[in-house]
């Protein structure tokens, strides 16, 4: 259980430094049906977070953890985020894409972030997603309200 935890404290604080661009317009999602809420949108983010840090704990072979990081790249890449995600999303795609090669260092590399009143605003509704039972994601590296 300690491990998990701190595999899920390795995996959040990675997540904690966001940065990469991405030009690719398959991840962009589709403007055509209404924005998702950043309920879903979080939602989404710890679902796949959690697959992730299962898969550290579960998996014994290299492709198996790409293949979670595949399918949590899929997962992203169908969100049609809240308009100020849109960047965001495709950074973290391509985060995710990076590191399907070597599964590993997503515990170790650090992913984008977004603006910091996006993230103080998501971070704000990881305690009320069931999903984000170790709701950290957003939270940790966030910067207090002014």
């Amino acid at each position: 259980m300690r491990l998990r935890v701190l595999l899920i404290l390795a995996l959040a604080s990675a997540f904690a430094a966001f940065g990469v661009a991405c030009g690719d317009d398959d991840a962009t999602p589709p403007t055509d049906r209404p924005a998702g809420t950043d309920e879903d949108y979080l939602r989404a983010i710890c679902i796949g977070t959690s697959n992730f840090s299962n898969a550290l704990l579960s998996k014994t072979n290299p492709d198996d953890i790409a293949t979670v990081i595949k399918d949590f790249i899929a997962q992203m890449k169908a969100l049609n985020p809240p308009a100020d995600l849109v960047k965001y999303n495709d950074e973290f795609v391509k985060y995710l894409e990076d590191s399907v090669n070597e599964p590993t260092s997503l515990v170790t590399r650090p992913p984008p972030l977004p603006s910091s009143d996006v993230q103080r605003r998501i971070a704000a509704l990881e305690p009320s997603i069931p999903e984000c039972k170790d709701g950290t994601f957003f939270t940790r590296g966030a910067t207090p309200a002014p």
